[in-house]
Order: structure tokens, then sequence, then C-alpha cells
């Protein structure tokens, strides 16, 4: 049982805004906020900075505010109409620019303050054939902070400069597009001088994906399956490949990649296209290939496109599916009522954690007792649900370092009983902290969280300085609908739209009357006292022990080292100033946990990885390596122990390649290929002469001849 205490304190300022909040920036070394309402009006610092481009230009309206990723003192205010501004020191002077008003979806160069890119839509009609209505933009471009423009392509359906700005390999100014050529055929290609000249990536794609290590390009399907497939490529190669699964569903309508680590990539998939918020989760190898299915009936959002997949601490995940079996029942009943059917299954949605990136996916230990400390029975099949971004995105999980904050209910699946739960040790071990609903953020590595209650009438902020034993209260004397709360520096910043009851009192119930509410709070003003004993971990005198990652199973051995890492005990309430940063002890035997299920198996309901279906016979000479069914996990370290790895295996004999059946078994592999590939490997074979020209003439002479035996046998008729 662990102690809950709430102590009210000090009621605290606020800042009322002409309309709910709609972006926050900080900006410079100062972390100064630039603060955007829904009326289009800046607040800096929380005082009006509106009038600074209203006395320049009456009837300003801000539409976007933009920071440089080249240097975060410089602010793009970009208008509703022709006329923006931007400052290249916080607000201290801005400088006017005109741009064509049909500009739109401005885009900053990552390593030139002055460099961006602006669309402009084309209105299609009858005289221009080449307008598509997916590739009607143009794309500008401006060298100057935007006070000039200069066309550099049309037919444009999506660009933006190269991920890979940052890499010395990369020109500075390299933008990738996917337009429509003067053919009509569309294409994904990429210029280092703004297109005056390119270099094709791939031909009849839809679009691309960028992360910071892969390029994906979508295509469509070959002609044996429906909706999409995709390929990837290493960023710097552009040398695309086709994302491959390992199951003979030839359904592909949807591709999110989910996360990219040590090379290895989470893709999430849909294959029915009635049921896109049911996919399945992919994982490659650590080159982007050879994907194996790691998780089956993912959730995602039918509206924001989001899935229930948040990454946690050390290659820990947690995800959210449809039990397995109620979404089977609803394949069945597959009728004109699928809308009815899909939100029947919504009911059975379960949370699932991996600690092994992927590898092995199990519920999550329900906590021991609730928020007051009375044990929680939650047996047999019940376990802790935990709400994702598809559906609850301001309440879905927050995680740093070690601590993972959620909201959910306990049962067998997530039900309507929300509370508010905390683990401090990557999702492990969990404890519920608070009853109902919250909005919360964790205050960096400094170790205060902070709460307020998700409801139309929040008068108080909650925060803790020892993940949840204790709370202290602030009176916000005020009550608003929290929408959101960020931490930056030293300061949370949490707004939300005033009570719709004190409005009553000004204006209408209407959206032109909803006002913004900010409140301003730095870590000064709950200051506790600075953490002691970092250099002395688990001493009675000191705040801080030693901490070591574990899998589902409490052994301490994660991708085949063992891991500790200095924290804050949690009775300790104080000021963290130092950064937790993880320190390898030794290197582990391999074990069951180090591998993952090998592309072609999937595991099963005894955790072991079995065949997806019954595995092609391998051609082969003398012995292959043949798969057990797993392989190890991205980035493990593991040496000795358990070997799942492939085993040399004695080809059968109907494998064995000999001189007898050696042009038999090569032309049994080619009629499993497309006929489309056999076209394609005649001409390239015809193109090499020798013994396949041979064949050819042969073949004609032998069809002349049997023409003429028939016309012959005719005749005698």
């Amino acid at each position: 049982m662990f102690l809950f205490l709430i102590v009210h304190v000090y009621g605290y300022g606020y800042t009322i805004m002409d309309g709910p909040v709609e972006q926050i920036i900080w900006c410079g070394v100062a972390n100064e906020s630039f603060v955007l309402t829904a009326k289009g009006t800046i607040y800096k610092n929380y005082q009006l900075e509106q009038k600074k481009f209203t006395d320049k230009l009456e009837n300003f309206t801000v539409m976007e505010i933009l920071q440089s990723p080249a240097n975060n003192s410089v602010l793009f205010i970009i208008g509703d109409h022709k006329t923006s501004f931007y400052t290249v020191n916080c607000g201290k002077n801005y400088t006017q620019i005109n741009h064509d008003r049909g500009f739109y979806d401005f885009k900053l160069n990552h390593m030139n303050q002055s460099q961006m890119i602006a669309f402009k839509d084309v209105k299609c009609n009858t005289s221009l054939p080449l307008c598509k209505e997916k590739y009607k933009k143009e794309l500008y471009y401006s060298e100057d902070y935007g006070a000039s423009w200069t066309l550099a392509l049309q037919r444009v359906r999506d660009a933006d400069w190269d991920k890979l700005l940052e890499s010395p390999l990369i020109p500075d100014t390299r933008i990738i597009v996917a337009h429509l050529l003067q053919n009509e055929s569309v294409v994904v290609c990429y210029s280092d001088d703004f297109f005056r000249s390119n270099k094709t990536i791939r031909m009849n794609s839809h679009g691309y994906y960028q992360t910071n290590e892969y390029l994906f390009a979508l295509i469509d399907a070959d002609a044996q399956s429906k909706g999409y497939d995709l390929e990837v490529t290493k960023a710097y190669q552009f040398n695309l490949t086709e994302v491959v699964l390992p199951v003979e569903d030839h359904q592909k309508y949807t591709f999110t990649v989910l996360d990219t680590v040590d090379g290895s990539i989470f893709v999430s998939v849909s294959h029915l296209e009635e049921f896109p918020k049911v996919t399945n989760i992919y994982k490659s190898d650590q080159d982007g290939n050879n994907y194996a299915l790691s998780l089956m009936n993912n959730v995602r959002s039918l509206d924001s496109g989001r899935c229930d997949f948040e990454p946690l601490i050390n290659g820990a995940y947690i995800a959210n599916v449809f039990d397995q079996e109620e979404y089977e029942k609803m394949k069945t009943r597959r009728t004109s009522k699928n809308f009815e059917a899909q939100q029947k299954l919504d009911k059975y949605k379960q949370t699932r954690i991996t600690f092994d990136r992927g590898g092995e996916w199990h519920p999550i230990k329900s906590p021991k007792y609730d928020f007051r400390g009375q044990p929680i029975g939650c047996g047999g099949d019940c376990s802790l649900n935990l709400l994702g971004r598809s559906e609850a995105f301001r309440n879905s999980i927050v995680t740093r370092n070690h601590l993972v904050i959620g909201t959910g209910s306990t049962g067998v699946y997530i039900n309507d009983q929300f509370n508010t739960y905390l683990s401090r040790d990557g999702g492990h071990t969990w404890f519920e902290i608070l009853e109902g609903l919250y909005v919360y953020e964790i205050g960096g590595d400094t170790g205060v969280i902070v709460f307020v209650v998700d409801e139309e009438k929040a008068t108080q902020l909650l925060y803790t300085w020892d993940e949840g034993l204790t709370f202290k209260a602030l009176k916000l004397n005020v009550t608003l609908d929290i929408s959101s709360i960020v931490f930056s520096g030293d300061r949370f910043l949490i707004y939300g739209i005033q009570d719709a009851k004190q409005l009553l009192e000004i204006d209408d119930i209407t959206q032109s009357s909803l006002r913004g509410v900010m409140l301003n709070v730095n870590i000064r003003d709950i200051a506790v006292r600075e953490c002691k004993g970092y250099d002395e971990p688990g001493d009675d005198d000191s705040d801080y022990e030693y901490w070591s990652p574990t899998n589902y199973a409490g052994e301490r051995c994660i991708y085949g080292q063992r891991l500790k890492q200095i924290r804050r005990k949690r009775n300790a309430a104080c000021f963290n100033a130092q950064k937790y940063q993880f320190q390898s002890i030794e290197t582990c035997p391999c074990t069951q946990e180090d591998w993952e299920c090998d592309v072609g198996y999937y595991r099963n309901i005894e955790n072991k990885c079995v065949a997806m279906k019954e595995q092609k016979k391998i051609h082969c000479s003398g012995t292959y390596m043949k798969s057990q069914g797993y392989r190890k996990v991205t980035g493990d370290k593991c040496v000795g122990g358990i070997d799942l790895g492939p085993i040399s295996t004695k080809c059968s004999e109907d494998d064995m390649i000999t001189d007898k059946n050696v042009d038999r078994k090569q032309n049994d592999v080619k009629v499993e290929q497309p006929q489309d590939v056999d076209i394609i490997n005649w001409f390239q074979e015809e193109k090499k002469g020798g013994i396949k020209y041979g064949y050819l003439i042969v073949g004609l002479i032998m069809l002349l001849g049997a023409i003429y035996l028939k016309k012959k046998l005719l005749g005698q008729r």
C-alpha cells in the first residue's frame, strides 16, 4: 500500500486569449513562448503580439508559425493572404515579405535558414489535359527568406527537403518530389539544383515517405493482387526493393511505418479493404528486408490513420489489438452492416507489451492495488488495458526514460472504468495512481509530473514529486476544459478552453465566442530540494538507486546484455538535475528471449514459432541452411547459449540437383514465376544467343513441318 495525499497550495494566475490555442513554439536560447490561437492571433510570453503586425497591415490574420530547423531563433509568421513576416531574433523585430496569395504548406530547409519551398494549386479544367486532381500543385522556392519566389516544378503531388540534409554526403538543397511527367507517367525523383536537373528514384509511384534511415515508395499492386505494394530503400542508396510479406494475402490497402530502430522497420498493413481499422504489424531485419509477422489485429484509427503502437524504453513497445476470436466472427458476418460490426469490434480491444522489439507480445500485468491501496481482483485472463492514440490522443501513453503513464482499465478488454496508471520500470510493473481520466505530462528528468482532470470544469492542477505517492494541488482561479500540457526547459504550459458557463456572462455559446486559457507553471514555483547522493546510489542517505531493465519473465538480460541505470528512488521527493544513462555490465548467453520468429513463421499459443504454411522445398546440392523458425532479435548482442539460428541440413533425394534432373528442376522453377517475368527473361536470353537461339531455330523448323503435314493430310481427305 502506498500513501495518497493531496495538499492544497496557493492559487495560480492565468491568461485569457481570444480563442483556443492552435500552436505553441519555443524560440531561442531564452525559450520564449509564441502562441497562436484559432482566431489567427499571436501571443508572445503570454502578452498580445498581434499589434506589431496590425500596425503595419490592418486585419492581418496569422495562419501558421514556422520555426527554422537551422536556427531556432528564426520564425516565419505566415499570413492568410499574400503577406507574411519573419524574424531572426525571436520577435525583437520583424521583416515583411510578400508572396502569391495562393501559397500554402511552406517548408523550411533544415540547413539554410533563408531557404524555403511552398505550393500553389492550379485549377484543373478541360484546357489543361495534364492537370490531374492529385497532381495540381506547383512547387516554388525562395532563397531569401521569402522575399522572392521562383517556379521549380509543375504537376506536383508532394515535395519536401531530404531528411538527410545534415549528412555531408547530401547537398543542402536536395528536394524529393512526387509529380506527373509530360507523358502522364508519375515519378518520384530528387533534385539538388531546384529542378534545373533531377534524378529518378522510382517511376510509376503514387508517392513516398522518408525517415532518417529509409525511403518508401507506394506503387500499384501487381496483376495478381489488390490494393497497393510498398517498396523501400536505404535513404542514401535509392535502390528500391519490394516489401515482401510472409503471408499469401494478395490484398494490401494501407501501410503505416511505425518505427525504425537499428535498421529494423516496423510497418502496419491492412489486408481487408472493408476493415482498414484492423492491421498486422510486420518487422524487418536490420537491412530493411525479410519481413516477419510480429503482431496481428493491431488497432488503427479510420479518422487519423494513427495506430495504437507506442515505443517505450530500450526496445519495449505497447500496442492495442482486437481479440482474434471476435475478429474472426466479424469477418464471417460480412454484410451491408459492416459499420455496425466494426463498432461492435471496438468493445474487444486488448493491450499487449513486448520487451524484445516485437519478438514476443504479452498482456500487461495488472497492478496489485488501486489508488486507495485496496487489492485489485484481477486474475485469469484479466490484465491492464490502456487507451491508445487511435481514440484518446490526449489520454494516451506518455513516456520519459523509465517512466510511463497511461489511462485505462483492468479486465479482459478495455472498458469505460478509466483510471490513471504509472510504471517506473519501463512498463513491467504498474501502479494505479489516480481515479478517472487525466491529461498529464512528465517534466523531463526533473522528477515532477503534472496532472489536470479531463473534464469541462477543471479548477486545479495536481503535481507529484514522488511518482504518485503524494500529490499537491494548485488552484487555477479559472475553470477550463483541458486541451493539453506541454513541458519545455523549466516550464509547463497548461492550456484549454474557458468554461462555457462563464461565457454565458460574455456572449452566446458559439464557436466565435470560445476563449482560450493558458497557465505558465515554472518548476521554481513548485520546487523541492535538489536530490543528493548520485555518486552513492543504494546508500540509505542517497536519493538514488540502481535499476536494471528486465524482460517479461523478470530476467535482467536484455538483447544479450545486462544493463543498469541510476534512477531516483520513488519516495525521494526531490529535484533531479542529473541525466539518466544506461551502463552495460556484461554480455549474456543467448536464451529463448533473444530469438524472434523468422520469415514465414508466427508465434502460436504455446509461445513457439511455427510455420505459417507448408515450407517450399529447397533446391540444393549437398547441404543447405534450414531455418528452425527463429532469427536473432535485431541489435541483440548475446554470445553462446541457445542457438536457434539456421542449421546445416542434408538435402533430400527429391531436392538433390544432379546432371540428370538439372533441366527439369530449372523448368519447374520457371513455371512458378509470373508470366511477365518469363517474357522478360526470354528477351534477355534471346539477346545472349547461343543455345537458346539454337533451340528457337529447331522449334521453327518443327513448326513449319507440322503445318506442311497438316495441309497434306487435309488435301488427301
